[in-house]
């Protein structure tokens, strides 16, 4: 099936049903066509919970105007991914379709939840040269919703949206054109897509603040699906980014595995087997995640140097070696995230957001029917705040026993950079793991959060920079053998060699400082923690004392 990739950038607006469009002197320089107006009828797909929309994707079959057919549209960084399939290859999803989002559909039907129908009355606004650079719409819509009660309705918006994202000065042409549709009475629109004003405000899935473990597991899980279909798509950021949510769902899993324990003891879970699933997917997006690093890495490195010492010859064969490794990577992405394996890995991590928290909510006061009152509240937010603290507890031991191991032989031992590389990279791994749990610490009165944070996050960073360098030599060392086997020059992988090494060296150097500001932010933290226990338990006593003194007068 042949299927098109555009990448969507528009500004939305909303419209009163009157207000004239932007004269022609309003788009200047831009010069408009004439309008042709289209009669456009979307279905939108979505599963009964709609998670592709709480996942700001969207799937609608449209008929009508210059682009009928499927259309998928997936979020990224640089707008909107739109991926068509006309409508001649059936009335059925498409396939190719269905497993772009299986992640977030899983094995569930996908149904009609919407339908939009628009008159949209299209400008195309072109430079004087006559380049295409904005379409302009002024759409008529009319909706109904089958998925949500109350929502759908008529309503008028302007669209303007890029004809070339990557034209040099689109963005100022497109910033323009907003102009002129505020200046004429728009207001920006409050809705990302017409599906989400058609639905109207999404019901609540979730039952946030039974437990901070749920909340966080809840969290992590969506940011794992978010990045899901980039990831698919292989998408440098996407991969990236769902690795990083993976590790940080696991980190996690591992914080809280003992509160964790007590609520799928009796269940079909097996905490182990799920963070060792999550170990193996990380270990899967890492590879062509690091390929994929490394390539940028070394080629900005190859093009500082000048010819005579990083020859052409030497920059194409790290090049297209490393192409051919992160495509190689890619399919197994590709694999692992189309697998049967992987979406039972996520049925058991949305069935363990459900089990989280079972054992705080039963006979909790949220629920009754009435609002809990604000001594319930406040008491229910500090254990919270405290469970919080616990896994910060757990981690920044852990964090210490690897700082204390590593430091000792490194003063203790004759170490080589490699054995001193792979020391520290445990020390990060702790610190990354503790900096999750302080992320999830939300910064109170009387509370130092900051401090802890900022000091994870440079130690992590600086380790992390080694780490690259680290496997930047791997594959440095790895593609010379190739090419000295191949007869040619290898002084080039020489200086680009002894470049990260020397770079890795200068990293390590100011390791133990860093490692201590680590611990000295976690001490800064515990003592604010024990200042705001004694403040808390001064104003109990001045409450008692207040009571009792009021009482006494009665």
């Amino acid at each position: 099936m042949t299927i098109s990739e555009t990448v969507e950038v528009e500004s939305k607006f909303e419209v009163g049903p009157d207000t004239p469009i932007p004269t022609a002197e309003a788009f200047a320089p831009l010069l408009a066509d004439e309008p042709v107006v289209h009669e456009l009828s979307a279905t939108y797909y979505d599963t009964a919970d709609l998670s592709l929309t709480r996942h700001k994707v969207t799937l609608r079959r449209r008929t009508g105007g210059d682009d009928a057919g499927w259309h998928l549209k997936l979020p990224s960084e640089a707008g909107r991914v739109e991926l068509q399939v006309p409508l001649d290859h059936g009335d059925d999803v498409p396939a190719e379709f269905v497993a772009a989002v299986a992640g977030l559909v899983r094995r569930r039907p996908l149904a009609p939840v919407a339908r939009v129908d628009n008159q949209r009355h299209v400008l195309i606004l072109r430079e004087p040269d006559g380049t295409a650079v904005v379409e302009f719409c002024d759409d008529h819509v009319s909706t109904d919703s089958f998925a949500t009660a109350g929502a759908g309705g008529d309503w008028r918006e302007w669209e303007a949206e890029l004809v070339d994202p990557s034209r040099p000065g689109a963005r100022d042409h497109l910033a323009a054109v907003a102009t002129a549709c505020t200046d004429a009475g728009a207001t920006t629109s409050s809705s990302s897509s017409k599906l989400a004003r058609a639905l109207g405000p999404l019901p609540d899935v979730t039952d946030k603040g039974i437990s901070p473990v749920k909340d966080a597991l809840r969290e992590d899980l969506h940011r794992v699906l978010d990045h899901d279909p980039a990831a698919r798509r292989v998408t440098m950021v996407g991969v990236h980014q769902m690795r990083v949510a993976v590790r940080g769902l696991r980190s996690t899993i591992s914080s809280f595995a003992k509160e964790l324990e007590a609520e799928t003891e009796h269940t079909d879970i097996d905490l182990a087997g799920v963070l060792e699933e999550l170990k193996v997917l990380a270990a899967v997006l890492g590879k062509v995640r690091d390929i994929q690093v490394v390539d940028e890495r070394l080629g900005a490195l190859a093009a500082g140097y000048p010819e005579d010492v990083v020859d052409h010859a030497t920059r194409r064969r790290l090049h297209a070696e490393l192409d051919v490794e992160e495509r190689r990577a890619a399919a197994r992405v590709t694999a692992a995230l189309g697998s049967d394996r992987y979406l039972d890995l996520i049925d058991r991590l949305h069935l363990l957001v459900e089990l989280a928290g079972t054992d705080t909510a039963a006979g909790d006061p949220s629920d009754d029917a009435a609002p809990a009152p604000a001594p319930a509240k406040k008491r229910r937010k500090r254990e919270a705040e405290d469970m919080i603290l616990r896994g910060v507890d757990r981690q920044f031991a852990k964090f210490t026993k690897a700082r204390t191991r590593t430091e000792r032989d490194l003063e203790a031992l004759e170490l080589t950079l490699a054995q001193r590389e792979e020391l520290t990279h445990v020390v990060r791994k702790r610190a990354k793991a503790l900096r999750r749990n302080v992320g999830a610490l939300r910064e109170s009165e009387g509370l130092s959060v900051a401090p802890l944070r900022t000091a994870c996050q440079r130690l992590h960073t600086v380790l992390g920079d080694v780490q690259d360098s680290v496997t930047a030599r791997m594959w440095i060392r790895r593609i010379a053998k190739r090419a000295e086997s191949a007869g040619e020059s290898t002084f080039g992988f020489g200086v680009l060699f002894e470049h990260e090494r020397g770079f890795s060296e200068r990293a390590l150097a100011g390791f133990e400082n860093d490692a201590a500001t680590v611990t000295a932010a976690y001490r800064e933290l515990s003592e604010s923690r024990r200042s705001a226990r004694r403040r808390g338990k001064k104003e109990g006593r001045g409450k008692n004392q207040g009571g009792k003194k009021a009482g006494s007068k009665r």
